[in-house]
């Protein structure tokens, strides 16, 4: 075993009588030692002189906890619990929704114009049908350009 290795012993009294004289005279020759010792030395003298006052750990915490940020952080984070996010994804989806439906998503009704085709057949005019359409792909296309074409 090094002498260097009995440091903490020779600092917590655990040394007997000898070598605590052989570690004594291995400081006066180890420079890392003495420097070691000195600095453990200036940091008991600096608890030892510190008054201590007993510190509220339960309050301290609790003023913490309970203290109210206004930064744009916790705004952001407040926006993380499920219930506001859940709440502003729904607003989103019904916003876009209603949006979409009544721009008409930039289409013909094909569905209105089926039906006023459908009423027509069933009118009784079937003339009027068969001159429109003569063909499934014509019934496409006269459906896509809103019942105009012939």
């Amino acid at each position: 075993m090094r002498i260097c290795d009995l440091f903490d012993k020779y600092r917590d009294n655990e040394l007997g009588a000898a070598q605590r004289r052989e570690f004594e005279l291995h400081l006066t020759a180890c420079e890392d030692c003495r420097a070691r010792k000195s600095l453990l030395d200036s940091v008991v003298y600096l608890i030892r002189s510190e008054e201590l006052r007993p510190l509220d750990m339960a309050d301290r915490i609790a003023r913490q906890a309970f203290q109210r940020s206004n930064s744009w952080a916790s705004a952001v984070i407040s926006w993380l619990h499920p219930v506001p996010a859940l709440a502003a994804l729904a607003l989103a989806f019904l916003l876009f929704s209603s949006l979409w439906m009544i721009s008409g998503n930039g289409k013909v009704n094909a569905y209105s114009e089926y039906e006023t085709l459908m009423e027509e057949a069933d009118s009784g005019d079937l003339n009027a049908f068969v001159s429109k359409v003569h063909s499934d792909s014509e019934l496409v296309l006269w459906l896509e350009q809103g019942g105009n074409s012939q």
